[in-house]
């Protein structure tokens, strides 16, 4: 009798613990809906800012039950024409000099294209290759993450020059040679955001 009451007692207890343990490694998700990417160019010797984003960017993701299974092979597709820097005159200025001379695909479209892949997530934290297509040029760009306040952050820098845009930001250093003070950084920040639950 007392054997059985241990073995209830214990089976009590081994359901609790269980269920505790699996809520608490319960899988996170992202909630796609609310995703976004942007980017952070700079200008001036001492690197100041300018952070932009693209209007309707298309998000494609994977369905899982986890962060790793959502992003391996999720994309972005934006047109480059599309620029969004909260300034009508800035985004005028940089569509003309530098978004208008992207090569055009066969449907005379000017698309950038951003797809994940490799993504190794850790507690709150990641890696993952974001293939980036623009210009009629490819490149593997690595990114980390982080997961803070209930939304990841990814971060990567790509050299415009890599993709074949050293005329294009030639144009655009000479039209914002005053206001960026002689000095336009081929470096830009990306970033991908999204809460997560």
């Amino acid at each position: 009798m007392r054997l059985s009451i241990t073995s209830a007692r214990f089976g009590a207890i081994f359901a609790v613990l269980a269920f505790l343990l699996g809520s608490s490694l319960s899988a996170q998700v992202l909630d796609t809906t609310n995703a976004k990417a942007s980017f952070t160019a700079f200008k001036t010797a001492k690197k100041v800012g300018v952070d932009g984003t693209f209007n309707n960017i298309v998000f494609k993701f994977k369905k899982g039950d986890s962060i790793a299974l959502q992003l391996e092979g999720a994309s972005a597709t934006m047109d480059a024409l599309a620029v969004n820097l909260g300034d009508e005159a800035k985004d005028k200025s940089v569509k003309e000099s530098f978004f208008s001379a992207f090569k055009q695909d066969k449907k005379g479209r000017q698309l950038i294209k951003v797809t994940f892949r490799n993504v190794l997530a850790g507690e709150n934290l990641g890696t993952m290759l974001a293939t980036i297509s623009m210009n009629g040029r490819t490149q593997k760009i690595p990114m980390q993450y982080v997961i803070e306040n209930g939304t990841l952050n990814a971060k990567g820098v790509i050299d415009v020059l890599d993709f074949g845009l050293d005329e294009a930001f030639g144009a655009l250093a000479k039209a914002c040679e005053k206001l960026h003070e002689g000095m336009s950084w081929s470096q830009v920040e990306i970033r991908f955001t999204a809460p997560v639950k």
